[in-house]
């Protein structure tokens, strides 16, 4: 048990009954600063409060104190945004979505031992809290009361939060779900049309349910528009959905694409790809140019990609999931890759490249590292010892057809392949 200094609380032993009495006291003022000054005096500890992006709410005492992050936050209002990711990289790897009160003595707390907490909701962090306890051992109750403290903290900020459900993050999660009721749903398209002009582009970033990549997602919904223009981030469906407003349109151009490369790159702690939809005119298309960019995130291996590079993918998965997918495969194929095997050619690859670059002869040559006259040798070999007719129109597409087949089946697509001599 520990000591206990300060104006609201008498020298002594104490429990963590006392502590609900403290707090939930200074609840009646309705005041957020009423409550963190209440811990101040409870435990005796200077104690801060700041929102979930490290911005400062309030603390006590309100005076320097000779500790970096202390003095930091009293004369500048939040922390340097290195210090906010090496507190992120520090717990990344704690169990759970959220934190709750622990004790830390280590890495950035090393000079100056606390317990963090965090007041949040089922789905959002509201702000973080920090009791500082320089020398002062840690005692049995000590969590406990801090998550009282948070409690408390939670009674005033999440209604408060809610009742600013009016801000572009709302109205875009209003528009992505499906059970907003059409009178909400209205008045959101009318605030995000208002705000960002079209054409749109959706992107999204699955986050995981570690406290460090909830943290992450809080900050990035918050900074999103202050980085990119015509821009508005929220979180649904336990994914970071981002509208960008202002697209060329059609297709995305190379300036496009290298944003939202350098967007990803932004967004890389979270540590999933991200998935980005195909550019469209009307937010009443919203929902589904989300699950463009959902299902482009859940297959793709790269930092990030586009819906149309893994679109017809999608439609050969969903076939060989449901059929045979061998009765599909062009018959030559299977004659190709026993050639293959048995002369150590490598006519297979040559006719799969060829078909999946669209007969482009100059990008054939260049993905398999061979000289055009390679490659026309290649060709008029494959030609001649498997009567196949690749450049007419049927053949090429029932070829195209059968190599994306194969590569969405990924080896396990029942194909059989005889590879004895």
């Amino acid at each position: 048990m520990c000591k206990i200094t300060g104006s609201k609380a008498t020298d002594g032993e104490w429990n963590v009954g006392q502590a609900y009495r403290v707090f939930f006291q200074a609840l009646k003022s309705d005041d957020v600063e009423a409550v963190v000054a209440a811990a101040h005096d409870f435990f005796g500890l200077p104690v801060l409060l700041t929102d979930e992006n490290y911005r400062l709410i309030c603390q006590f005492p309100k005076k320097n104190l000779n500790q970096e992050i202390w003095d930091t936050l009293l004369e500048t209002g939040t922390l340097p945004q290195e210090t906010i990711e090496a507190y992120q990289q520090m717990y990344l790897n704690m169990d759970g979505p959220f934190y709750e009160p622990f004790y830390s003595k280590d890495g950035l707390a090393a000079d100056c031992p606390r317990i963090f907490g965090e007041v949040h909701s089922k789905e959002k962090i509201y702000g973080h809290i920090a009791i500082f306890m320089y020398s002062r051992p840690l005692g049995t109750d000590d969590l406990a009361a801090a998550q009282v403290f948070i409690d408390a903290l939670g009674m005033l900020m999440l209604p408060r939060r809610n009742r600013g459900s009016d801000t572009m993050a709302s109205y875009l999660r209003d528009l992505l779900s499906t059970d907003t009721a059409p009178q909400v749903r209205a008045l959101a398209m009318r605030c995000v049309r208002g705000e960002i002009g079209g054409p749109y582009t959706l992107m999204v970033t699955p986050i995981g349910d570690t406290a460090s990549q909830r943290a992450f997602a809080s900050m990035v919904i918050s900074n999103m528009p202050e980085r990119y223009r015509q821009t508005v981030s929220t979180i649904y469906r336990d994914c970071i959905v981002t509208l960008f407003g202002l697209m060329q349109g059609g297709s995305h151009t190379q300036k496009e694409e290298a944003f939202f490369g350098r967007v990803a790159e932004y967004l890389s702690p979270a540590r999933e790809p991200s998935g980005i939809s195909r550019p469209f005119s009307s937010l009443e298309e919203l929902q589904g140019h989300f699950q463009q960019a959902y299902t482009t995130s859940r297959v793709s291996r790269r930092q990030f990609d586009f819906f149309d590079n893994v679109f017809p993918a999608q439609i050969f998965k969903a076939a060989a999931s449901l059929i045979d997918p061998s009765m599909f495969i062009h018959p030559a194929i299977e004659a190709v890759r026993r050639y293959d095997w048995e002369n150590e050619t490598e006519y297979y690859d040559t006719l799969r490249v060829y078909s999946l670059s669209l007969h482009d002869r100059e990008a054939t040559a260049k993905t398999l590292c061979i000289h055009r006259n390679t490659l026309a040798y290649r060709l008029g070999r494959i030609s001649e010892l498997f009567d196949i007719p690749f450049e007419e129109p049927r053949t090429a597409l029932a070829l195209l057809n059968s190599f994306q087949l194969l590569e969405a089946c990924d080896a396990n697509c029942g194909v059989p392949v005889n590879r004895e001599k």
